[in-house]
């Protein structure tokens, strides 16, 4: 009976709760298989994962969180730069509807930290762009701790999705889905600075490595500048 329970609430968790979360899935599929198409390479990675877990990904436009919803199948809440809901209208938009987590760029964020730890308890997938921000020139140039932080004391896995790019309309673009890093597994010990510094480290090689699965073709230079 307990299983059949568990069963039941891990079924709720992938309805999304909101009709606007609703319409936006058709939408992305509209979005990223006709105008601006992608092609991913293993996308199956994701279909078999069990929630919670940290979804990260490099990014290069403001289409990159639609791209992850897309390509995700659990319903994502995602971190957010907090000057995108300064207006009421907008954090009703973002906040409420299409599950953003606010949270104040290259600084230490308390509430966004205990809302992104909320959100992890209660058996869902959060994604985060550990860059902080858009990088349009350099991969991974530099990988903010809170994603470290947050996953070692948590001792969740990181599934990276590497973007190869800034999306192009109406020509092919390229997305890799990579194994998951399972932090409990690689750090025994949990969260301490020299595992977040190496982990960090982790996540650029991860990242790196998808890269170099595709084909020459648009490659993101590693935060070093030199391309693999």
């Amino acid at each position: 009976m307990d299983d059949e329970n568990k069963r039941k609430k891990s079924k709720l968790r992938r309805i999304p709760r909101t009709l606007l979360y609703s319409i936006m899935r058709p939408l992305g599929w509209i979005t990223f298989s006709l105008i601006f198409p992608i092609k991913v390479i293993n996308r199956n990675g994701l279909q078999h994962l069990k929630a919670p877990y940290i979804l990260i990904a490099n990014h290069k436009s403001a289409l990159d969180p639609g791209v992850l919803g897309w390509l995700c199948p659990h319903e994502l809440w995602c971190l957010g730069k907090k000057e995108l809901v300064q207006k009421p209208f907008f954090s009703w938009l973002l906040e409420k509807q299409l599950h953003m987590i606010p949270v104040a760029r290259h600084n230490f964020d308390l509430q966004a930290m205990r809302t992104c730890i909320k959100t992890l308890k209660e058996g869902k997938v959060l994604c985060i762009f550990p860059e902080g921000t858009r990088h349009l020139n350099h991969l991974m140039e530099k990988v903010e701790k809170g994603v470290a932080l947050l996953a070692l004391r948590q001792k969740m896995d990181l599934v990276p999705v590497y973007i190869d790019g800034k999306l192009k309309p109406f020509r092919l673009n390229r997305a890799v889905v990579g194994e998951p890093i399972k932090t409990a597994d690689c750090f025994e010990d949990g969260y301490t600075e020299q595992n977040a510094e190496r982990l960090a480290e982790m996540i650029k090689e991860r990242f790196y490595r998808l890269r170099d699965m595709l084909p020459h073709g648009s490659r993101v230079p590693d935060a070093d500048g030199a391309e693999r």
